[in-house]
């Protein structure tokens, strides 16, 4: 286009151009001609675009310029095909205009049909506006004007056209508007266009995006109109620069997003109290702690699921909050919405005089689980104190008893046909068993439980448990079994988990002075991902007041005219060492349900191994037994017991006599007891290790069969927990014997 613009000016350097208008209005090259038509032609700026335009040849010559021999002339034509006037080149040279110069010439003319186009719009413009026309140009806005049949710009003004990176002459040379806009909103605002074009005559305000001629994307709010400019209809629109609120509302969304994130995955529950104390609002994390959907409760009076006893102290605390007086944290039940109460951790503060919140913000943590394990924490120190005293209360105590036990058989020996010293016989066995059994559960506090885990068909321990539990309930209380269809096994000691049921059958006999009905229950039950078998135990007695419930399975604690009040705290500790759960459910009068929770084993592990083998009849004489204590009474009533079942019998009291005894008296078992005066039963044994292999039975008032495995070889050691019978003894000292000499054969 530039070399056939040269041509064209070849052609007419230093001669007229004219351009006469349909108005009437004529202008020549220096002679008034306006300075962007001067530049157009003469300057070079031609764009690409042109009008249908017709060469008239050397029609009018006479018209413009009688003199000259040469004239060609175009009329021009806007964008919508209006004749806007003639464009003529004259020379006094004759000329014949090539094609190449044809083309050049339509090119020329029709940029100024563009410009004579733009010319009247804007005189027209300012005829209509005339006292507020000289302001546009200079407004710190952007304006804008563009035709609705074509779509091009008829004008910007200085800020658009700066905000931009052109000229207003390079913005006005775009095919569309649409040539401003990004890529993405280009047929938004075509549709726009199109619906404008289709008679839509409304104020308009839209968001859309721009391209700067450096490459930057700014965004713009614009608000357009449609009017009348003589007979055509354009779109004059302002732009308002909003790149920066845009990015600050970003921001601010993003912001806003990240708190209501935090606000949702919260684990406490955030509340907003009116004035009248009503929620305005609840966070997210209600439903998760106290099971209610948060827009359900809006509106709500807080009071309506605080524990009634609670309630007075909240409102108290909210009252010196509005008050201005701060608070420490208080600890508020709220009930669930499954009906069961929660423990809340409250911590209030007043911004009622926030413009925002206008409030009282509640801080609500859930500490229901953390009191509890407060509550065990408290309980296991508790044991532990308990503990420390009972051992040394228990091993006294059981020396005692068996000093007490021999003489008790020795007087069954003597009594002969006598009922009544048979009688007075059971009486002090019975009270020795008893005896044995209350500083038994004592001693569980001073150590952990040691348990013998193998698999366990619970259907069967509970049959079991039944034969024991039958004869305790006495006349009037009925048991009942209520087993599954499906097998449960669970990995357990039998023996304590027994023993477990019998002290809350025990209990549940206590609370039924009038009879009534023990049941037990056994099903499968699961939680999560996790198996479990759940063991039932209820009664229909007088059940446990609310006020108790938190301190039933405490030692020594008991609302019972009779008992220890240890049987629930050792029913706790054995279900805490299988690393089960237990709870319990009772109301005054209704009846009281424990409920124990043990890991189920997946698969049927097979039944129970059977208990202990009976010992065999064999026996070895002449039985010599040396008996290693330091408690002359034990000594006394255990020499007298054996050896009236034809066992020869030697004692000593300290652990320096039992290398010099061993050597005289060549015993075939040793009875030793732990806790020596001048010694530690387990170093005694170590030096009896060294010069003989006798078998050695353990016995103390404290210590534990699993104490003793740990350091000894259970294949020549036995133990016995005072105070027990010279029976017994007998049957662990021909079982060990019988071992030795099997391991010899």
């Amino acid at each position: 286009m530039n070399e056939l613009l040269a041509l064209a000016m070849t052609v007419t350097e230093a001669r007229t151009a004219i351009i006469r208008t349909v108005s009437g209005e004529r202008f020549e090259r220096g002679q008034g001609i306006p300075s962007a038509v001067d530049e157009m032609l003469f300057g070079g700026c031609v764009s690409g675009s042109a009008a249908a335009l017709v060469i008239r040849g050397e029609a009018d010559l006479e018209s413009y310029a009688p003199e000259v021999r040469f004239c060609a002339s175009v009329n021009v034509f806007d964008s919508a095909g209006t004749l806007r006037g003639t464009l003529a080149l004259a020379d006094d040279r004759p000329l014949t205009l090539s094609e190449a110069q044809t083309k050049s010439l339509l090119a020329i003319a029709a940029q100024v049909g563009r410009f004579i186009e733009l010319t009247g719009t804007v005189s027209e413009l300012r005829e209509r506006q005339v006292p507020w026309w000289p302001l546009i140009d200079d407004v710190p806005v952007a304006v804008f004007c563009y035709h609705i049949a074509t779509g091009r710009l008829t004008y910007v003004n200085r800020k658009l056209a700066e905000s931009l990176g052109y000229t207003a002459r390079e913005v006005l040379e775009l095919d569309s508007v649409t040539d401003v806009v990004t890529e993405d909103q280009r047929d938004v605002v075509q549709e726009m266009i199109r619906r404008r074009e289709a008679g839509d005559e409304r104020e308009v305000r839209y968001h859309t995006t721009v391209r700067c001629r450096d490459g930057s994307v700014r965004d713009a709010e614009v608000h357009s109109v449609v009017v009348d400019v003589g007979a055509e209809r354009i779109v004059i629109g302002v732009a308002v620069d909003v790149t920066t609120q845009v990015a600050l509302g970003r921001d601010l969304r993003e912001r806003e997003e990240y708190f209501r994130a935090l606000t949702e995955h919260l684990s406490d529950i955030i509340a907003i109290l009116g004035r009248d104390c009503t929620l305005t609002y609840v966070s997210p994390s209600a439903a998760r702690v106290l099971g209610y959907e948060p827009e359900k409760l809006l509106g709500a009076v807080l009071w309506s699921a605080v524990h009634p006893d609670d309630a007075e102290r909240l409102r108290a605390l909210l009252s010196k909050l509005r008050h201005g007086v701060t608070s420490p944290c208080i600890e508020i039940r709220f009930q669930h919405q499954n009906g069961h109460w929660r423990t809340l951790e409250v911590d209030a503060r007043n911004l009622l005089g926030h413009p925002q919140i206008r409030g009282l913000v509640l801080n609500l943590r859930d500490v229901t689980d953390r009191k509890r394990m407060e509550r065990e924490l408290a309980q296991l120190n508790r044991l532990t104190s308990l503990g420390r005293l009972a051992a040394q209360v228990a091993h006294e105590f059981n020396n005692v008893m068996m000093g007490i036990q021999p003489m008790a058989e020795a007087i069954r020996r003597r009594a002969g046909g006598d009922a009544a010293l048979l009688r007075a016989a059971d009486v002090i066995t019975g009270a020795i068993q008893r005896g044995k059994r209350i500083t038994t559960d004592v001693l569980r506090f001073s150590r952990p439980a040691q348990l013998t885990l193998r698999p366990v068909d619970v259907h069967e321990l509970i049959r079991r448990a039944a034969e024991e539990i039958r004869p305790l309930l006495g006349d009037g209380i009925n048991l009942e079994l209520s087993l599954h269809d499906a097998a449960l096994h669970v990995c357990a000691d039998p023996g304590q988990l027994t023993q477990a049921l019998v002290n809350l059958a025990v209990n549940a006999r206590d609370a039924m002075e009038n009879g009534g009905t023990v049941r037990v229950e056994a099903r499968p039950e699961r939680e999560g991902e996790i198996d479990f078998v759940h063991i039932a135990v209820a009664d229909s007695g007088c059940g446990i007041a609310a006020g108790d419930l938190p301190y039933i399975f405490e030692p020594l604690f008991t609302t019972k005219h009779r008992g220890t009040g240890l049987g629930l705290s050792v029913v706790y500790q054995v279900i805490a060492a299988h690393r089960g759960r237990i709870s319990v459910d009772s109301e005054p009068g209704a009846g009281t349900t424990f409920h124990i929770l043990l890991p189920s084993l997946a698969s049927d592990c097979g039944s129970e191994e059977s208990a202990h083998e009976a010992p065999g009849d064999a026996r070895l004489q002449p039985l010599r037994v040396l008996i290693v204590d330091d408690e002359e009474w034990i000594t006394t009533g255990l020499r007298a017991s054996l050896e009236a079942s034809g066992a020869k019998v030697h004692t000593v009291g300290t652990g320096a006599e039992v290398l010099p005894a061993m050597a005289a008296f060549a015993p075939n078992v040793i009875v030793l007891d732990l806790s020596l005066p001048d010694d530690d039963g387990r170093s005694v044994y170590e030096r009896i290790a060294a010069v003989s292999p006798v078998p050695v039975i353990f016995s103390s008032g404290h210590a534990s069969e699993a104490d003793v495995a740990k350091l000894v070889v259970p294949a020549r050691t036995a133990f016995l927990m005072k105070p027990y019978a010279t029976g017994e003894l007998l049957d662990t000292i021909h079982g060990l014997i019988e071992k030795e000499i099997s391991s010899h054969v």
